[in-house]
């Protein structure tokens, strides 16, 4: 699969990462609301080290293709997103992680992105099943995969194991090709409110 470098919208830019990034994520990752309901344990900069680290070498291999979202008014960083569990032979990979300054939260910024995304999964590189998944605790995550259009399959009982040792459920949504006409349109008027 080949992955664009720039996925141009309307109030965003989905930016491929590259280490230029790095000092403007960082100062959006120190706030710890970002990361209550997300798998990583970023605590200060040496958590937020370790994360790059090893976004950096998933990213080198192909095993993630992370990009920063840039608003296009201000030009300032505002998050991340991008496709992990790429699986090219089954034409499907997952949307994730995807990680917001709370100043966007909210906004049209996560609806658009998702919007590029799935846009660039269905119409340039032809998969067929686009995957999200959340925690079930992360109420906020779930609302704005419903409202993408995101169907929810069920739950991954046990599926990953957090820091402290214990276990937790996932929670599995998907968009596939036959459901993307109507799902984008519904997208642009989100976007175009």
């Amino acid at each position: 699969m080949q992955f664009e470098h720039l996925i141009p919208g309307r109030f965003i830019d989905l930016e491929r990462f590259t280490n230029v990034h790095i000092p403007e994520l960082e100062s959006i990752a120190m706030d710890v609301k970002i990361w209550q309901n997300l798998p990583y344990n970023i605590k200060g900069k040496a958590g937020f080290d370790v994360f790059v680290k090893e976004l950096q070498a998933k990213n080198l291999h192909n095993q993630t293709i992370t990009y920063v979202i840039r608003n296009k008014a201000t030009r300032k960083v505002c998050g991340s997103t991008g496709f992990i569990n790429i699986d090219a032979i089954n034409q499907q990979l997952e949307i994730g992680p995807t990680w917001l300054s709370p100043i966007v939260w909210g906004t049209k910024v996560n609806i658009e992105s998702k919007y590029l995304l799935l846009t660039n999964c269905f119409e340039q590189l032809h998969i067929m099943r686009v995957e999200l998944r959340t925690r079930p605790a992360n109420k906020r995550s779930q609302k704005a995969i419903e409202k993408i259009g995101g169907i929810k399959e069920g739950v991954l009982r046990c599926h990953r194991k957090n820091d402290d040792g214990t276990f937790r459920n996932t929670i599995m949504y998907s968009i596939i090709q036959p459901e993307w006409p109507t799902t984008k349109m519904n997208l642009e008027v989100l976007i175009s409110k």
